[in-house]
């Protein structure tokens, strides 16, 4: 396994680019799925995509490359390449039929499709082992609603509620393990026209997994997993130190009506 250097916090590695050397072997392996036609180099962009990223092999790659891909952690790699496994597993699914796998998927579709599952339903638990350390054994669950689950056990008899300490830690590994609203809209776009061209009779050995993502769209319902959800806190907005003279100008100058039952209002000391 590949031994990435360690940050120093969700902050600092937010912040960070992806090095040059990553950004071009990604568009590097997505450019053979850009082609007016398809021919036979997507497959080894397929054999790559799964290689790099799901078995997290380096050998056989250049060594800036290699360099590049260990100064980073594993979750900035997954996070920069799912776009692009998107993108060439919508392309393939398209071409489904051009490609003459309409009964069944090739070699190179079930790489990149088991790629995907992989990226959407395991990839946060492995790279959270690696970051906080851990075992697969964590109630993290990245291919079932388990979290759903745990949050409607804690506090009845039968499942008591965790330490505040153990909340807060699982609380951070989710917000940081948590794709953006932009990944997931990319999601949608390029697979809500697609979802039929997947059938339940692919899904099968290693492509599995990827049933709880599939079979929840074909029914036209969100599929129950941890890369769809987030958790969200609202926030209030409320203004403070204001007297009723000082409102009746905003409003005034605004144009607008506040009611006055929904501000909450504290005198200036």
């Amino acid at each position: 396994m590949v031994k990435r250097k360690s940050s120093e916090g969700q902050e600092q590695e937010s912040g960070r680019g992806i090095p040059l050397p990553i950004q071009t072997f990604l568009w590097r392996q997505t450019s053979a799925f850009l082609r007016p036609k398809l021919g036979k180099q997507y497959e080894a962009s397929c054999v790559s995509f799964e290689r790099v990223l799901v078995e997290n092999k380096l050998h056989g790659l250049s060594p800036a490359l290699s360099e590049a891909i260990q100064s980073i952690s594993r979750w900035e790699l997954v996070q920069a390449a799912l776009p692009h496994v998107l993108h060439c597993t919508a392309t393939l699914l398209s071409n489904r039929n051009k490609l003459g796998h309409q009964d069944k998927l090739g070699v190179a579709e079930t790489k990149l499709l088991h790629t995907l599952h992989w990226m959407l339903l395991e990839a946060p638990q492995d790279c959270s082992n690696d970051r906080f350390g851990g075992d697969r054994g964590s109630s993290w669950g990245g291919s079932s609603s388990a979290f759903i689950h745990q949050a409607e056990n804690q506090g009845s008899p039968g499942h008591p509620r965790p330490s505040s300490t153990n909340d807060e830690e699982e609380t951070n590994r989710r917000k940081f393990f948590q794709n953006s609203m932009a990944t997931v809209e990319l999601f949608v776009f390029l697979f809500a026209p697609l979802v039929h061209r997947i059938k339940e009779s692919d899904l099968t050995f290693r492509l599995a997994s990827g049933l709880v993502i599939w079979q929840p769209m074909w029914e036209h319902r969100q599929p129950e997993v941890s890369a769809f959800n987030a958790l969200v806190k609202p926030i209030r907005n409320i203004v403070t130190g204001l007297s009723i003279n000082q409102i009746f100008l905003m409003t005034s100058h605004f144009g607008c009506h506040i009611l006055i039952e929904k501000i909450q209002i504290f005198p200036i000391i």
